[in-house]
């Protein structure tokens, strides 16, 4: 599930996810101590408050007058993260969407230190995240505060999120408070946002307020000190039921002001701190959202709202001109078992042509994808994959040249390099470039990098066509940071419509294993669909492009026919279902086309879902948990037939999927909320990393 979505509604400002980090001291040690007395010392800092490096400097208006730092009271709980105070209470955590639980402790991951702005910092590889698992609930009145450095962000990714029920799994509600980035600022991303949610309190004025600074800035790649202040004495102007909270960075204090100069509250949920049996303190990873890469340290967690001089004293016991030293990757190769092939040797000590996979058939006019995960030793640019075309079928690990008639037409090596069989005009390297018949591009700008760092660890996808002699192989790389980089190799040879053309991949020093080889997958928009959303080369953020409402009186019945095409990455990167209050037109945020818009309830493809206070949803499938995999495949490529029925408050939604198999998945969903039978209703589709055609609404 993705919490995120619940912000589909009109909050374009911001989630939260409050990054904190530790080293598993609990109460007062040696440690705290040290802590406090240097928080003393640091009082003598002040005036230098405003001299330190850009990072002193505010994001957002900073409260007048300038303060002075103060002395700390003692933490309930606080993570140095130095090595010399151990691991106790800090669990490396894998997250795995598709299996139950989601987040497990990482099996064989340990915690990994480098240096920090005091002492040590605990580093994050961007694969797992951590629990605190001995942190728990203090109260409603509290105050978190944490350092990181962050060397990537992508949209709603956590720094930290806690709550009683972070989840939903003990009450079936979800309960949390997250600080995060968002790109929901019209100016661009902007980090920190502080995002609470209660699922199940059906008193407040809105149970999932959001916030964010004003001013786009994301501070990658530099330390910053995040800390929250949380008052129970001080209630919410716009929901007495609910916390106005204080955000500092740096020990300055955020203040977001309106458009006439008003400034707009951090509004916080009550309970996010209640202790629970099921409580949750989460370092750079939750339940739905890429993981954070970068370091934490200094995580404090107070049970008193801490005064603005004291937050100035948090931030003054660190060094943010701390160097960051990302330590040397070590790379684990652990063999895929689904892989349907695999070339080269674990231990990257393989020579050239000692290894080839089975050759497939490329016809003309045909294009063909190949899924493979790349492993090099980075010493070589050749050092990877290489791709040969040649007229006859060979088998996988008999070397090609023993074939009979066999001809080699030509290479394209991963690092954008090539030669050929000149009988066919593969011609490429020549002392003449205007004679090359071969030609490059590539989006990466750095090659020493694509060398040691890209393809040390890769997913590559490989989409292989032909048109005559003219063959392209256009490359996918995505890095284990999740970046995407491109690459295309063509060439155009004398090679006949008529004459076969079979690939295979080689390589050197480097184990590479085949995932997948079938018919490339092409979208392309139905001219015939009254409506479409998303993107056909499936990009496209949540809740950025939308259908028209479409109004469902009480006792009536709508059923809706669509595609829908996904690359298959995430459960929920599919259709969502969404019910509101008012019409909406196609292509517009629904929230900014009505004063007085709000959502019912919002239906994920993947049976699931989120609504307004008094929102419950009850999911059935055909499908068992261990088919999850096997369900996001089909989705790939999917005719749907949705049926929407409205009885009073209730609505039902029955879902049939076809896959290109022809295989049915059934799928039901029965939800309450504050819709009642006077009220009007009205649905729309949106989606994210997905294309969706409308092809009929009766």
């Amino acid at each position: 599930m993705k919490n995120k979505k619940l912000l589909s509604t009109a909050m374009a400002v911001a989630m939260a996810a409050t990054l904190m980090s530790g080293c598993g001291n609990k109460g007062q040690d040696s440690s705290t101590t040290a802590a406090t007395t240097a928080a003393t010392e640091a009082t003598t800092k002040a005036t230098e408050a405003t001299t330190k490096e850009a990072t002193t400097e505010p994001t957002t208006e900073v409260t007048e007058p300038a303060v002075e730092g103060e002395a700390l009271p003692d933490p309930v709980y606080y993570y140095s993260f130095d090595e010399a105070d151990g691991n106790d209470g800090i669990q490396v955590t894998a997250q795995d969407t598709a299996a139950t639980p989601i987040l497990s402790a990482a099996e064989g991951k340990e915690v990994v230190r480098i240096p920090g702005v005091k002492g040590e910092a605990v580093y994050l590889d961007g694969k797992n995240g951590l629990k605190l698992t001995d942190v728990n609930g203090v109260g409603d009145t509290y105050t978190v505060s944490y350092w990181m450095y962050a060397t990537r962000f992508s949209n709603y990714m956590p720094t930290i999120q806690f709550g009683p029920d972070v989840h939903g799994d003990a009450t079936g509600g979800q309960h949390y408070l997250n600080l995060t980035r968002t790109e929901w600022n019209p100016d661009g991303a902007a980090f920190p946002c502080v995002w609470s949610y209660d699922g199940l309190n059906t008193e407040l004025v809105n149970n999932w307020p959001a916030w964010a600074s004003p001013e786009a800035t994301e501070h990658l790649k530099e330390w910053v000190n995040v800390t929250l202040v949380v008052d129970a004495s001080k209630p919410a102007a716009s929901d007495p039921n609910c916390f106005a909270a204080q955000l500092y960075l740096n020990g300055q204090e955020l203040v977001n002001k309106d458009a006439d100069g008003n400034v707009v509250e951090i509004v916080v949920v009550p309970g996010t701190m209640a202790p629970s049996d099921n409580f949750d303190f989460l370092v750079g990873v939750n339940y739905w959202d890429a993981i954070f890469k970068g370091a934490f340290d200094e995580v404090y967690v107070f049970d008193q709202a801490l005064t603005a001089g004291q937050a100035l004293t948090l931030y003054q016991q660190g060094d943010p001109s701390v160097a960051f030293e990302e330590p040397e990757r070590e790379i684990v190769i652990t063999p895929n078992e689904a892989a349907i092939d695999t070339i080269g040797t674990v231990d990257l000590d393989n020579n050239w042509w000692t290894d080839w996979t089975e050759s497939y058939e490329l016809k003309d006019g045909e294009t063909k994808e190949v899924v493979l995960k790349n492993y090099s030793d980075g010493l070589q640019m050749y050092d990877n994959y290489v791709t040969v075309f040649t007229n006859d079928k060979t088998e996988a690990g008999v070397d090609p040249n023993t074939s009979e008639g066999h001809v080699e037409y030509g290479v394209f090596r991963a690092d954008c390099y090539s030669w050929g069989n000149a009988d066919y005009n593969w011609i490429a390297n020549s002392e003449n470039a205007a004679d090359d018949t071969v030609s490059f591009n590539w989006t990466w700008d750095n090659w020493k990098n694509w060398q040691e760092s890209i393809m040390v660890e890769a997913d590559v996808v490989l989409k292989i066509s032909r048109n005559g002699g003219n063959i392209t192989v256009a490359a996918e790389i995505k890095d284990f940071n999740g970046t995407v980089y491109t690459s295309t190799s063509s060439v155009e040879s004398t090679i006949k419509p008529e004459d076969p053309v079979y690939f295979f991949l080689t390589g050197e020093h480097s184990y590479v294993e085949v995932l997948s080889v079938g018919d490339a997958r092409e979208v392309v928009a139905d001219a015939n669909a009254i409506d479409h959303i998303g993107n056909t080369d499936l990009t496209g953020t949540f809740w950025s492009d939308w259908t028209a409402g479409t109004e469902i009186a009480d006792g009536a019945t709508k059923t809706v026919k669509l595609t829908n095409f996904t690359a298959g990455n995430n459960n929920w990167e599919n259709f969502v279902l969404a019910f509101c209050n008012t019409p909406t037109e196609a292509h517009v945020a629904p929230a900014s086309q009505s004063e007085g818009y709000a959502e019912y309830a919002v239906l994920r493809a993947d049976a699931y879902g989120w609504g307004d206070a008094s929102y419950a949803g009850e999911f059935t499938t055909d499908w068992e948990d261990g088919q999850w995999a096997d369900w996001l495949n089909m989705m790939k490529d999917a005719d749907v037939t949705i049926v929407i029925s409205r009885d009073g408050g209730t609505l039902n939604v029955d879902y049939t999927f076809v896959g290109a198999d022809g295989k049915e998945w059934k799928e039901t969903a029965k939800v309450t909320s504050l819709l009642t039978a006077a009220d009007p209703c009205y649905f729309f589709f949106t989606n994210e990393a997905c294309y969706n055609d409308i092809l009929s609404i009766e």
